[in-house]
């Protein structure tokens, strides 16, 4: 039975999250034996990257605000 890739991506999402997991794990066991194209390794890096999504409210990258000390 052969799959098209939206069929696959549908049934990925219905897993668990152990069985997505599990499948994570496999997926990258199955890179690691062969070389990659620049195109997927730059898709492999680009699945690990994660949205933090925006900086909370209030937050300063002053140091004035973290510190309470006189430089």
């Amino acid at each position: 039975m052969a799959a098209n890739l939206q069929e696959v991506v549908r049934l990925a999402a219905e897993l668990t999250d152990d069985q997505k997991a599990e499948l994570v794990v496999w997926l990258l066991e199955r890179i690691a034996t062969r070389d990659l194209s620049v195109n997927e390794r730059l898709a492999v890096f680009d699945s690990m990257t994660i949205d933090l999504s925006a900086v909370l409210p209030g937050y300063s990258d002053r140091r004035e605000d973290w510190y309470d000390d006189a430089r």
